[in-house]
């Protein structure tokens, strides 16, 4: 990019940061990316890729009743929950939405003796030997060693066909589908999966020895492993049900769809709403959980698969991007500035960047019909940068807010962002426009 374009860039995105009201809080980094949910009782149940700190209801003030239309696997919902406070929460990944009504739904006395007794049936080794039918998903084979997928497959089928109790089953099945990645084949990396039996060197990956990894990884008896893996998950959650008896379970509500579709369904105030929507970096969250969604049964072909990226927000390449939107002149602007001959530019971005944030003007529209007055929205996001041109997608939602009909808006930026390798030399001196914040509308 030339000096010329990147004078041009700078003084784009001053003028769009001097309209919005500036905050340092370094304090909020470790609170939007919550590392302790691996471990953090409820939370641990399934390992989500994203997930706030319930911490951030208490930092932020967030009032009684709160909307999360984003809410993932339901961090934010399960410490509303643990605080005696309503949500309702809005997720179009239906994996999503399944973790989070089965951790919000604590089991009786009676629901928690059938999952003893369904483990200590899996102990005695006295569970079905006919195996659940594998799914269609066309690397199925390559991601179990084989005898780990006929356990797997024998336990699902324990599963099926022994318990008829319905929050029993969703529960059983939790553990079930949170044990896979750990026995399996593979592992999520980046926006996809990779494969264990390669090990990354410095310029590229190299095979390890057959038989070597799957020792170390897996021990002398894979059968053993994956049946211990599964109890072990379901032990874990029993010793979590004791501290459900605090809080509020049953006011929480989840539902699955498009979260600008879903919400102009929802009546009522709230007074307070929180969520971080995909970022605009192309990341396929499908892709990434795909492993799960095609085993635990929420799709069974390609095309339903399809159909899910189909209807989700238009944040990556796989979405509906021949949606009209609605246009923005600051981010026609800046597109404007990017490389013609650039990657991006040949991959639709654009068309991705204008469908991104007319999903989202859609979103705060129905944010504002909701706030009750005095309430607060509450927006976690983070810039992106493409063909030399860096994409604030913070100032251009408090923009958008705005224009919607809040009053106020205010960011605070919660820590910098990496700038990919490619992007660096375009880049240069601009790199402090690359950050995630969270945007406060009222």
């Amino acid at each position: 990019m030339t000096s010329t374009l990147l004078r041009t860039q700078e003084s784009m995105l001053r003028e769009l940061d001097s309209r919005v009201e500036f905050a340092m809080r370094p304090d909020l980094a470790s609170l939007v990316h919550w590392k302790q949910n691996n471990t953090a009782p409820v939370h641990r149940w399934y390992r989500y890729r994203e997930g706030f700190s319930p911490k951030l209801i208490d930092v932020l003030g967030l009032g009684d009743r709160i909307l999360d239309p984003f809410a993932g696997s339901g961090s934010v919902m399960v410490g509303a929950a643990e605080r005696g406070l309503s949500s309702a929460g809005i997720d179009v990944n239906p994996l999503a939405t399944f973790v989070a009504g089965v951790k919000l739904a604590p089991l009786s006395r009676e629901q928690i003796a059938m999952v003893g007794a369904h483990i200590e049936l899996i102990q005695s080794g006295r569970f079905a030997t006919e195996e659940w039918p594998i799914p269609a998903l066309n690397i199925a084979h390559k991601l179990f060693e084989p005898t780990i997928m006929t356990a797997m497959m024998q336990l699902r089928r324990t599963i099926e066909d022994h318990v008829d109790d319905d929050a029993v089953h969703r529960y059983l099945l939790l553990a079930w589908i949170s044990s896979l990645e750990s026995v399996g084949s593979y592992f999520k990396e980046g926006n996809g999966i990779k494969y264990r039996n390669m090990k990354r060197a410095p310029i590229s990956y190299v095979r390890r020895p057959e038989g070597e990894w799957q020792r170390a990884r897996f021990g002398d008896d894979q059968r053993a492993f994956a049946v211990q893996t599964y109890t072990r998950r379901l032990q874990d959650m029993l010793e979590d049900e004791g501290r459900i008896d605090r809080g509020a379970w049953s006011p929480q509500r989840i539902e699955t769809g498009n979260a600008a579709e879903v919400l102009p369904n929802l009546h009522g105030e709230m007074d307070s709403i929180l969520f971080s929507p995909p970022y605009a970096n192309r990341f396929d969250y499908f892709e990434a959980l795909k492993v799960e969604l095609w085993f635990g049964g929420f799709v069974s072909t390609y095309e339903e698969l399809r159909k899910l990226r189909k209807s989700s927000m238009r944040s990556h390449l796989a979405s509906d991007l021949t949606q009209p939107s609605a246009s923005l002149e600051e981010l026609s602007g800046l597109i404007a500035l990017m490389d013609e001959s650039s990657y991006a530019m040949r991959t639709r971005v654009p068309g991705l960047l204008a469908g991104y944030f007319d999903d989202m003007r859609k979103v705060l529209e129905q944010c504002r019909r909701l706030l009750a007055r005095g309430g607060r929205v509450f927006v976690v996001v983070g810039n992106s940068a493409y063909a030399g041109v860096i994409v604030p997608s913070d100032a251009l939602i408090a923009e958008i807010g705005r224009r919607v009909g809040f009053s106020n808006v205010r960011v605070s930026v919660v820590r910098p962002l990496a700038v990919a390798p490619q992007q660096r030399l375009r880049l240069d001196g601009l790199s402090q426009y690359m950050r995630e914040s969270v945007v406060e509308l009222w």
